[in-house]
């Protein structure tokens, strides 16, 4: 069977932490995911949110998989498990999770610095995600990263999206994200303009965030999680996302695999 990525992808994704693969998804998964996007906007579940309160100009909703149904074929039946395999190198891939991000056209809330691991139940350098738009992206919205911010293996302290401050009861050994936005030309900070098919791909612990969406159109991502060989689960102090399941969550240290974190793909 034909690979999906590259060597060269591979090699930039290991290097750098990000990548961009161009028209990777076909039309049919760009509007299943589109249909799943509006079903979620529609409905939200009981932690959807606007990250900028009464503005509502930026949606936020995650883990919706099980019961929205484009999102649960997406996980199971589209390449992105294919494309997480590749990328990690790994011979086996669990699905983490969904999260729907929608920045309305004008909407001024930047998505700040961040990681995506430390938010997350899962240790182990086998972690990915995939920014997955369905409309066109500029480069002056995009998502942003510090290119080879991965490499030291630090984990920074989660911060609350709509202040800024630190979240109470995250792991204090984790470092305190440096600012970035206030110091941009000391870090490498890669971007893309991207096209409906493109996906941007990241390791769980580079540094990325977005701008405001300034243009006059909006902006809708679906964002999701995946797992490679060496995913461990991992109870965390503070809050975690998606949240440990209530029956049948792995032991602190085993492997991922339960029925919330199902194995989607095996070599």
């Amino acid at each position: 069977m034909s690979r999906l990525v590259s060597d060269d992808e591979i090699e930039r994704f290991a290097r750098d932490g990000a990548v961009v693969l161009r028209g990777i998804f076909p039309d049919q998964w760009l509007r299943v995911v589109e249909a799943g996007i509006e079903h979620n906007v529609a409905e939200p579940s009981d932690h959807g949110a606007y990250a900028d309160g009464e503005a509502r100009g930026f949606f936020q909703d995650s883990d919706n998989w099980r019961r929205i149904d484009e999102f649960r074929d997406f996980a199971m039946n589209s390449p992105a498990k294919i494309i997480a395999a590749e990328l990690m190198r790994a011979t086996k891939i669990n699905f983490i999770h969904d999260h729907v991000l929608v920045k309305r056209a004008g909407a001024g809330k930047r998505t700040l610095w961040h990681q995506d691991q430390p938010y997350s139940p899962i240790d182990g350098r086998d972690f990915c995600t995939m920014w997955l738009p369905i409309d066109p992206v500029s480069r002056e919205t995009t998502l942003e990263f510090v290119a080879k911010s991965h490499v030291s293996g630090k984990w920074y302290r989660p911060q609350r999206f709509a202040t800024g401050e630190l979240r109470e009861g995250d792991d204090p050994q984790w470092d305190v994200l440096p600012d970035i936005e206030a110091d941009r030309e000391r870090h490498e900070i890669l971007g893309w303009a991207i096209e409906p098919g493109d996906v941007l791909v990241f390791h769980g612990l580079t540094l990325h965030g977005a701008a405001g969406n300034s243009t006059t159109q909006d902006r809708r991502v679906l964002s999701t999680r995946w797992t490679g060989d060496d995913a461990r689960f991992q109870r965390r102090l503070g809050k975690m996302s998606p949240p440990p399941p209530k029956i049948g969550a792995p032991e602190d240290g085993d492997p991922v695999d339960c029925d919330a974190f199902p194995v989607v793909w095996r070599a």
